[in-house]
Protein backbone atom coordinates (compact mmCIF):
# COMPACT_ATOMS: atom_id res chain seq x y z
CA UNK A 1 0.00 0.00 0.00
CA UNK A 2 2.91 2.60 1.28
CA UNK A 3 4.60 1.41 -2.49
CA UNK A 4 1.34 2.02 -4.30
CA UNK A 5 1.00 5.70 -2.55
CA UNK A 6 4.19 6.65 -3.20
CA UNK A 7 4.32 5.51 -7.51
CA UNK A 8 0.84 7.45 -6.92
CA UNK A 9 2.41 10.39 -5.71
CA UNK A 10 5.36 10.50 -8.17
CA UNK A 11 2.72 10.21 -10.88
CA UNK A 12 0.59 12.69 -9.33
CA UNK A 13 3.77 15.63 -9.43
CA UNK A 14 4.67 14.71 -13.30
CA UNK A 15 1.17 15.58 -13.81
CA UNK A 16 1.81 18.37 -11.85
CA UNK A 17 4.98 19.60 -12.78
CA UNK A 18 4.01 18.93 -16.89
CA UNK A 19 0.84 21.13 -16.49
CA UNK A 20 2.84 24.36 -14.77
CA UNK A 21 5.64 23.79 -17.30
CA UNK A 22 3.07 24.47 -20.20
CA UNK A 23 1.25 27.57 -17.89
CA UNK A 24 4.65 29.55 -18.08
CA UNK A 25 4.64 29.76 -21.97
CA UNK A 26 2.39 32.46 -21.20
CA UNK A 27 4.04 34.21 -18.88
CA UNK A 28 5.36 38.00 -19.96
CA UNK A 29 8.40 38.75 -21.03
CA UNK A 30 10.31 41.69 -22.56
CA UNK A 31 12.04 40.94 -26.02
CA UNK A 32 14.03 43.62 -28.69
CA UNK A 33 12.23 42.48 -32.26
CA UNK A 34 14.75 42.43 -34.92
CA UNK A 35 12.31 43.17 -37.62
CA UNK A 36 8.66 45.68 -37.73
CA UNK A 37 5.28 44.64 -38.04
CA UNK A 38 2.93 47.48 -38.65
CA UNK A 39 -0.69 45.67 -37.71
CA UNK A 40 -1.00 43.71 -34.33
CA UNK A 41 -1.49 40.35 -33.67
CA UNK A 42 -4.40 38.72 -31.66
CA UNK A 43 -3.48 35.37 -29.70
CA UNK A 44 -5.60 33.10 -27.35
CA UNK A 45 -3.61 34.27 -24.22
CA UNK A 46 -3.17 38.34 -25.97
CA UNK A 47 -6.16 39.61 -27.30
CA UNK A 48 -3.64 42.01 -29.05
CA UNK A 49 -0.17 41.96 -29.13
CA UNK A 50 2.12 44.26 -31.45
CA UNK A 51 2.92 46.61 -33.73
CA UNK A 52 5.86 45.06 -33.60
CA UNK A 53 9.15 47.83 -34.05
CA UNK A 54 12.38 47.36 -35.21
CA UNK A 55 15.07 47.53 -31.84
CA UNK A 56 11.67 48.66 -29.77
CA UNK A 57 11.32 46.34 -26.50
CA UNK A 58 7.90 44.98 -26.08
CA UNK A 59 6.61 42.28 -23.69
CA UNK A 60 5.19 39.11 -25.84
CA UNK A 61 4.67 35.53 -24.04
CA UNK A 62 7.56 33.36 -23.34
CA UNK A 63 6.25 30.71 -25.98
CA UNK A 64 6.62 33.56 -28.57
CA UNK A 65 9.85 34.65 -27.89
CA UNK A 66 11.60 31.58 -27.77
CA UNK A 67 10.46 31.30 -31.31
CA UNK A 68 11.06 34.26 -32.47
CA UNK A 69 14.97 34.06 -30.57
CA UNK A 70 15.20 30.42 -32.54
CA UNK A 71 14.16 32.13 -36.34
CA UNK A 72 17.19 35.08 -35.09
CA UNK A 73 13.91 37.29 -34.82
CA UNK A 74 14.22 38.88 -31.32
CA UNK A 75 16.48 39.26 -29.18
CA UNK A 76 15.69 38.37 -25.56
CA UNK A 77 17.23 40.50 -22.39
CA UNK A 78 18.41 39.31 -19.48
CA UNK A 79 15.49 39.99 -16.99
CA UNK A 80 16.12 42.13 -13.95
CA UNK A 81 15.62 39.57 -11.42
CA UNK A 82 17.58 36.93 -13.52
CA UNK A 83 20.77 39.23 -13.54
CA UNK A 84 23.65 38.03 -11.42
CA UNK A 85 23.52 41.08 -8.76
CA UNK A 86 19.56 40.00 -8.03
CA UNK A 87 20.34 36.77 -7.55
CA UNK A 88 23.32 36.86 -5.45
CA UNK A 89 20.91 39.82 -2.71
CA UNK A 90 17.82 36.99 -3.52
CA UNK A 91 20.47 33.97 -2.58
CA UNK A 92 21.63 35.81 0.78
CA UNK A 93 18.11 36.52 1.56
CA UNK A 94 16.98 32.90 1.27
CA UNK A 95 20.04 31.55 3.17
CA UNK A 96 19.16 34.27 6.15
CA UNK A 97 15.82 34.09 6.40
CA UNK A 98 12.79 31.43 7.40
CA UNK A 99 10.71 33.07 4.04
CA UNK A 100 10.75 33.12 0.70
CA UNK A 101 11.88 35.38 -1.44
CA UNK A 102 9.73 37.82 -3.04
CA UNK A 103 12.13 39.07 -5.52
CA UNK A 104 11.05 36.20 -7.39
CA UNK A 105 8.31 35.57 -9.47
CA UNK A 106 5.57 32.55 -9.43
CA UNK A 107 7.25 30.78 -12.11
CA UNK A 108 10.83 31.63 -11.93
CA UNK A 109 12.12 28.43 -12.50
CA UNK A 110 10.04 27.76 -15.77
CA UNK A 111 11.10 30.80 -16.85
CA UNK A 112 15.04 30.58 -16.33
CA UNK A 113 15.37 27.09 -17.32
CA UNK A 114 13.59 28.33 -21.04
CA UNK A 115 15.84 31.59 -21.47
CA UNK A 116 19.08 29.56 -20.26
CA UNK A 117 17.81 26.29 -23.01
CA UNK A 118 17.52 28.99 -25.41
CA UNK A 119 20.82 30.91 -24.74
CA UNK A 120 22.79 27.82 -24.82
CA UNK A 121 20.97 27.05 -28.40
CA UNK A 122 21.80 30.06 -29.34
CA UNK A 123 25.70 30.03 -28.27
CA UNK A 124 25.15 32.19 -25.25
CA UNK A 125 22.80 34.91 -25.21
CA UNK A 126 22.79 35.64 -21.78
CA UNK A 127 25.20 37.70 -19.97
CA UNK A 128 27.55 35.36 -17.25
CA UNK A 129 25.27 32.24 -18.13
CA UNK A 130 27.35 30.03 -15.73
CA UNK A 131 27.03 32.34 -13.11
CA UNK A 132 22.93 32.73 -13.22
CA UNK A 133 22.74 28.91 -13.66
CA UNK A 134 24.81 28.34 -10.54
CA UNK A 135 23.10 30.79 -8.26
CA UNK A 136 19.76 29.71 -9.34
CA UNK A 137 20.87 26.08 -8.79
CA UNK A 138 22.06 27.28 -5.28
CA UNK A 139 18.38 29.29 -4.56
CA UNK A 140 16.20 26.10 -5.30
CA UNK A 141 18.48 24.09 -3.37
CA UNK A 142 17.90 26.37 -0.20
CA UNK A 143 13.99 27.03 -0.67
CA UNK A 144 13.49 23.47 -1.11
CA UNK A 145 15.40 22.51 2.13
CA UNK A 146 13.29 25.06 3.75
CA UNK A 147 10.06 23.48 2.49
CA UNK A 148 11.90 19.88 3.67
CA UNK A 149 11.83 21.20 6.92
CA UNK A 150 9.07 22.97 7.56
CA UNK A 151 6.88 19.36 5.98
CA UNK A 152 9.12 17.85 8.69
CA UNK A 153 8.10 20.43 11.50
CA UNK A 154 4.11 19.96 10.39
CA UNK A 155 3.96 15.93 10.14
CA UNK A 156 6.09 15.24 13.89
CA UNK A 157 3.89 18.42 15.51
CA UNK A 158 0.68 18.13 13.83
CA UNK A 159 -0.27 15.43 11.44
CA UNK A 160 0.46 12.39 13.53
CA UNK A 161 -2.88 14.09 15.64
CA UNK A 162 -6.34 14.92 15.33
CA UNK A 163 -5.38 18.40 16.29
CA UNK A 164 -6.60 21.42 13.94
CA UNK A 165 -3.81 21.99 11.23
CA UNK A 166 -2.19 25.19 11.20
CA UNK A 167 -2.21 27.96 8.56
CA UNK A 168 1.08 27.01 6.53
CA UNK A 169 2.42 30.24 4.93
CA UNK A 170 3.40 29.66 1.49
CA UNK A 171 4.23 33.34 0.26
CA UNK A 172 6.70 33.86 -2.38
CA UNK A 173 7.01 29.69 -3.15
CA UNK A 174 7.32 29.06 -6.98
CA UNK A 175 4.92 27.11 -8.71
CA UNK A 176 7.32 24.35 -9.53
CA UNK A 177 8.43 24.15 -5.88
CA UNK A 178 4.34 23.84 -4.91
CA UNK A 179 4.06 21.38 -7.41
CA UNK A 180 6.49 18.93 -5.78
CA UNK A 181 4.66 19.23 -2.63
CA UNK A 182 1.43 19.24 -4.00
CA UNK A 183 0.65 15.18 -3.72
CA UNK A 184 2.26 14.57 -0.41
CA UNK A 185 0.39 17.36 1.29
CA UNK A 186 -2.82 16.39 -0.29
CA UNK A 187 -2.46 12.50 0.59
CA UNK A 188 -1.20 13.64 3.96
CA UNK A 189 -4.27 16.15 4.39
CA UNK A 190 -7.01 13.68 3.88
CA UNK A 191 -5.59 11.00 5.99
CA UNK A 192 -5.15 13.31 8.98
CA UNK A 193 -9.10 14.27 8.17
CA UNK A 194 -10.09 10.57 8.55
CA UNK A 195 -8.17 10.28 11.55
CA UNK A 196 -10.45 13.71 12.46
CA UNK A 197 -13.31 11.87 11.52
CA UNK A 198 -12.66 8.50 12.66
CA UNK A 199 -12.09 10.25 16.24
CA UNK A 200 -15.30 12.86 15.92
CA UNK A 201 -17.27 9.26 15.84
CA UNK A 202 -15.53 8.27 18.64
CA UNK A 203 -16.33 10.80 20.77
CA UNK A 204 -19.97 11.18 19.44
CA UNK A 205 -20.63 7.34 20.71
CA UNK A 206 -19.03 8.02 23.82
CA UNK A 207 -21.29 11.20 24.75
CA UNK A 208 -24.16 9.39 23.66
CA UNK A 209 -23.42 6.35 25.88
CA UNK A 210 -22.98 8.81 28.93
CA UNK A 211 -26.39 10.34 28.36
CA UNK A 212 -28.25 6.96 28.03
CA UNK A 213 -26.15 6.11 31.01
CA UNK A 214 -27.59 9.28 33.03
CA UNK A 215 -30.79 8.71 31.85
CA UNK A 216 -31.13 5.46 33.18
CA UNK A 217 -29.82 6.23 36.23
CA UNK A 218 -32.11 8.97 36.55
CA UNK A 219 -35.11 6.94 36.52
CA UNK A 220 -33.79 4.46 39.24
CA UNK A 221 -33.25 7.14 41.37
CA UNK A 222 -36.93 7.98 40.86
CA UNK A 223 -37.69 5.02 41.92
CA UNK A 224 -36.53 5.32 45.49
CA UNK A 225 -37.62 9.00 46.52
CA UNK A 226 -39.32 10.54 48.96
CA UNK A 227 -42.54 11.01 46.97
CA UNK A 228 -42.45 7.36 45.64
CA UNK A 229 -44.69 4.80 47.55
CA UNK A 230 -43.86 1.61 48.32
CA UNK A 231 -45.57 -1.17 46.64
CA UNK A 232 -47.66 -3.40 48.41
Amino acid sequence: QAMRMNSTSSFEGLKHQSCVNFLAGDESIKIVPMFTHDKSIELLSVPKLGPFTALTPISVPLWLAIQLKQKSLCRIPTPHWMEVESLQRILLYEKSQDRFSRELPFRYMEISRSLLSSSAAGGGELEEEDSIRILLQDISSIRMDKIRRNLHTLSVESLGTTDILPVIDVTGIGSLELATIAPFCTTAFDHHLMLSRKDDVKNNIKDTSGKEDGENGNNENNLFDGDAQPVD
